[in-house]
This record gives C-alpha cells, sequence and structure tokens, in this order.
C-alpha cells in the first residue's frame, strides 16, 4: 500500500507527541495523587445548515438530538474536547483522555449517567467534537467506548491540552492499513438511496432485523432495524442515543464482520477426501453446485464429488491432470480459490440482477414453457442467457439437465419466485418465471435501445455543429446566419472542496442520472459529491479504480462528458 509521506511524517509526529505526554503526566501524576478510571466516553456533535449529511437526517433532528452546542452548563463556550460529565464531577475538573488530551469538565446532560445506571459499568462522559461534517465525522469514528482516563480533579496550574486532530489523523492512519472495509465503505443514514441501502436491507433481512420491501431507500423501517442491531451489538445503548439508526463507522465494521463470518459458514474446512462424510462435504457439493459443477449434495465425498473438484481445479488452474497431487483433493490452495469464486458469484449476481428493474415490457423472448429433459434451441436460448447473468458455467448444450435445473432455480431465488426447492414450481422454467425473464431482458433492450438512440442524436448534433462550424468558417460575412454557440452546462472544473450554485447543479445532475445519493442537494462538494462522481466516472470509463489519476475530481474529461448528456 502508498502511504502519503506527508501523512505518514504527521501520524509519526502526532503519535510522538502523545508518547511524550504520556511520560510527562504519569511524572506529575505521582506528584498530585491523581488517580486512574474506566469510563464510557460517547461523543456528540452540534449541527449546521448546509452540512452534507444529518445523523436523523435533517438539521432540526439532529439539532433535538445534540442541541445547537453554543455554551456549555458552566458558560464556557463549546469546544472540540469540551467534556460532560455526571454530577459528581465538579465543574473544571481536569482529566487526561488517551486520543483527547488534558480537558476538563464544562457540561451536564441527560444521557451523563453514573456507573449501574441504565446498565453502565462505569461513569459516563460525553466528548463534545465540533460543528458541521467535521464534528460529525469526529464524533461517529470516536463511537462509544470504554477508556481509562486519569482524573487530577480541580488543578488551576494544570491547562487543557486537546491534541483531538492528532488523534483523528491517528486512527485514520491505522484504519487505512487494518480496518478496510469491502461491502459498506461509506456511511448510510435516513433519507439515503441507492443500490447500497437495497444491500443493508437484504443483510438486514437475512439477519431478521428488517421485514420491509427491499425497495433502496432508508425509510423508517431501516432506521428501526438499524437501532435494534445496534443496540443488540452494544454500539448504543438508547435509541435516543446519538447515531442511533445510522450506519456509521462502528455499525458498518461489526455488520461487516457478522457478514463475513456466516460467509465463511457457508464455505467447507478443507483437507476433504475421498470417503469423507457430514456437514463439511455438503458445504462443498453445494459451493461446487452453485458454481455450476454437476454435483450433488449427499454428504459423502464421492466419485462425483472427486470429479467436480478436480473440473474445479483445473479451470483454476490448481491441477492440470488427473495424475497431478492434489488433484480431486479439497486442499489449502483449492479452499482459497473455491472462497474467491462463490464471493464473485455472489457479487457478480447481485451486480447484475440490481441493475435490471423489473418493468412491463413489450419483449417476447420465450414463448414456451421448459423443464427438466427437455432440449432444442429455445434450451440454448435459455442457457445463454443464464450464462450471461452468471448463473450457469457450462457451454450452451441444448439440454434441460440438472445444472440448467439448478440455474433456473437460482434465478427463481433471486427473483423471490421460490423459496427452496422444494417449492412448486422449483427448477421449472413455467409461465411466471418466462414472464419475469421477458421482463428482464425486455428491460435490457429497450436500455440499450435508449443509449443506441441517445448516441445517435449526440453524433448527429455533432455532425451539424461540424458542417455549421465549417461553413461559419467558409463564409464568415454571414455572421447572422451562424448558429448561437452552445452553451454548456458546466463550464469549471469543481474538486473536493468547492462550493456555489455550480456545485449544486452538478449534484442536481448527478442526482438525475442516479449517480448522487444524498438526501439533500447543497452547494458543497464533499465525500457524497466525490462519490458520485467516481461513480460516473467508472461507470462511462473515464477511471477504472477509485486510486486512478483524476477520481473524484470534475475535470475536463468528466465535465465535457456530462455536458452531452445533458
Amino acid at each position: 500500500m502508498n502511504i502519503n509521506k506527508s501523512t505518514y511524517w504527521q501520524t509519526k509526529y502526532t503519535l510522538l507527541a502523545i508518547i511524550g505526554l504520556i511520560l510527562y503526566f504519569g511524572i506529575y501524576q505521582l506528584a498530585h495523587g491523581a488517580y486512574q478510571q474506566y469510563f464510557t466516553i460517547s461523543a456528540y456533535y452540534s449541527p449546521i445548515e448546509g452540512q452534507e449529511r444529518y445523523v436523523t437526517g435533517s438539521l432540526a433532528g439532529d439539532i433535538r438530538l445534540n442541541g445547537s452546542g453554543v455554551n456549555s452548563a458552566d458558560g464556557t463556550p463549546v469546544y472540540p474536547g469540551m467534556i460532560a460529565a455526571p454530577s459528581t464531577y465538579a465543574f473544571g475538573t481536569k482529566m487526561n483522555i488517551p486520543g483527547v488530551g488534558i480537558v476538563a469538565v464544562h457540561d451536564r446532560g441527560g444521557a451523563i449517567v453514573h456507573a449501574g445506571e441504565r446498565g453502565h459499568a462505569y461513569d459516563r462522559l460525553d466528548i463534545w467534537m465540533g460543528y458541521g461534517d467535521q464534528g460529525l465525522s469526529r464524533a461517529l469514528n470516536w463511537g462509544k467506548r470504554d477508556v481509562e482516563a486519569t482524573v487530577y480533579g480541580i488543578d488551576p496550574s494544570l491547562k487543557e491540552n486537546v491534541y483531538l486532530e492528532g488523534f483523528t489523523q491517528a486512527e485514520k492512519f491505522v484504519k487505512s492499513l487494518i480496518s478496510k472495509q469491502n461491502i459498506f465503505k461509506d456511511d448510510l443514514f435516513f433519507g439515503t438511496s441507492g443500490d447500497k441501502v437495497g444491500e443493508l436491507q437484504e443483510y438486514l433481512t437475512d439477519l431478521g432485523y428488517y421485514k420491509g420491501k427491499i425497495d433502496k431507500y432508508y425509510g423508517d423501517a431501516v432506521y428501526k432495524a438499524v437501532i435494534q442491531f445496534q443496540l443488540d451489538q452494544e454500539i448504543i445503548d438508547r435509541k435516543e442515543e446519538f447515531g442511533a439508526g445510522y450506519l456509521g463507522p462502528r455499525s458498518r465494521e461489526q455488520l461487516e464482520a457478522i457478514i463475513q463470518n456466516k460467509r465463511k459458514d457457508l464455505l467447507p474446512k478443507y483437507n476433504l477426501g475421498k470417503d469423507d462424510n457430514g456437514d463439511e462435504v455438503k458445504k462443498l457439493q453445494q459451493a461446487l453446485k452453485d458454481l455450476g459443477y454437476d454435483v450433488e449434495v449427499t454428504g459423502t465425498y464421492d466419485q462425483q464429488t472427486i470429479d467436480g473438484v478436480f473440473e474445479f481445479q483445473k479451470d483454476n488452474e490448481i491441477v492440470d491432470e488427473e495424475t497431478d497431487v492434489g488433484a480431486g483433493y479439497f486442499g489449502p490452495q483449492t479452499y482459497s480459490v473455491l472462497a474467491l469464486k462463490a464471493d464473485e458469484l455472489n457479487h457478480n449476481v447481485e451486480d447484475n440482477f440490481e441493475k435490471t428493474i423489473i418493468v412491463q415490457a413489450d419483449y417476447d423472448a420465450f414463448g414456451l414453457s421448459l423443464q427438466l429433459g427437455d432440449s432444442g434451441d429455445d434450451v440454448i436460448k435459455l442457457q445463454e442467457e443464464l450464462r450471461k447473468f452468471n448463473l450457469l458455467r457450462i457451454e450452451p448444450t441444448g439440454y434441460y439437465g440438472k445444472v440448467t435445473e439448478n440455474a433456473v432455480f437460482k434465478f427463481q431465488q433471486i427473483k423471490g419466485l421460490v423459496a427452496d426447492k422444494s417449492s412448486i414450481g422449483a427448477g421449472i422454467f413455467g409461465p411466471v418465471t418466462r414472464g419475469t425473464m421477458n421482463n428482464v431482458l425486455g428491460y435490457r433492450a429497450n436500455t440499450k435501445q435508449m443509449i443506441a438512440s441517445k448516441t445517435a442524436t449526440f453524433n448527429e448534433n455533432a455532425e451539424k455543429d461540424k458542417k455549421s462550424f465549417i461553413a461559419n468558417i467558409l463564409s464568415p460575412s454571414e455572421s447572422a446566419d451562424k448558429p448561437e454557440p452552445k452553451v454548456l452546462a458546466f463550464a469549471n472544473d469543481l474538486v473536493f472542496g468547492s462550493s456555489g450554485e455550480e456545485v449544486e447543479e452538478l449534484q442536481q445532475a448527478l442526482k438525475g442520472l442516479g449517480y448522487f445519493d444524498g438526501a439533500i442537494v447543497t452547494s458543497y462538494y464533499g465525500d457524497v459529491t466525490k462519490n458520485a462522481v467516481i461513480k460516473f466516472q467508472k461507470d462511462k470509463n473515464i477511471i477504472s479504480t477509485n486510486d486512478d489519476q483524476g477520481a473524484g475530481h470534475f475535470g475536463p474529461s468528466t465535465r465535457d462528458l456530462l455536458n452531452s448528456l445533458l
């Protein structure tokens, strides 16, 4: 991983400063009789108008939750690192909190309770993290944690020294190395919408928290489901707490850990071979079957399973011949590749079907029902479509065998047509399944037609502009007949941190095209806008990865393409 040098040195100096402070105040503690004590410490912030995101989805909701943040209970103006504590700690009490610095108690609050209240093992503290998006980001990154702090009491000679900014950089540096999240890379919250919200709904449904429709909207039902998840995972203590219902860093990390553990549970343990029996063999057989190999789930590592494992190994260049060492044996190397392929299959299927919305389409690709044992051109056509959705691995044969039946069953499951293989019609390409497939293909055909039409119109207009340009050069005196130059929707580059009306217009344009996930349109080019631009750039092949040069930058290439679509 390439780490920015300035970030590295900044982090290094920050950590050295923290170590120096720890040594200094260790000596101070011995001299002044301070004591160590554990606290449960949470964080909060104060919202402002025009933020890119809000915990509750709105400015008014966040004000109700956090207050307006002007003065503390003892009249001190709020500042990042200011502490609210139970009433047993006098105003002005000094503490050393690792990751925050030397702080003083200036505030009280309804959620600031003593040990033993509301199930807390320790006294509760709250840290004010600042205003707006920056304060919110700090607060969410802190979350809630049990921390051993040093309490000095009221000591005017001890000056407050908050190094919260340094802590934020250090934690960000460490997280980038050891805690990279792959499923939910960005926060999700009330009012947002899009594919990731739909994915969240599906995972929460699997875990038993969500029972609503997969409509890709973060509404009340998702909000309540996330709260229950957070309560069960002890991320929050009460539903009225800061961060409740908001899928922030801690919630995303915990949810991803659970998802990954569930995925691992579906994979078999390795070192399985001939005549082995049991659930682990069943998992192996099911995984191979899902990937399109002709294997029955029996629980016995029989010859069919050996052949299936060998075919998988051969396809993935693990072995070349049946006589090779390990051929047909499910060892560590085969396990690693199987885990990767199974994960790719899940993502490919999800990606394909996330992009296909069921609509009533005038499309009749399939007019006949098909089932096990059938053969012919219609079967070939069905197999070709199933391969495009990554549901069928074999080449089209024209014969509706067990592999094709299983692929049809997977299609039915994804579309909610059957629950399991015991359901009526499971694996049969009957009227309902045909209608659903025709709608999916109709949507795809309509989309291609729209793109082709848009491209043709663009090319036609470009040709007209070219002819007009040439005509104007040849007849410069006929200025009255010259077409007025096209006014570009966007004429300037925009980057992270930009603000103004053009940023707001960019967000509106990206929202109209389905790339901007923000609940509201603002005039600030923040993380949500940057991510929307990256999605657009990837979709239009301007960049390949988030690390490419110009990723998230609304520069000439991106600007010209967006202008052409408006």
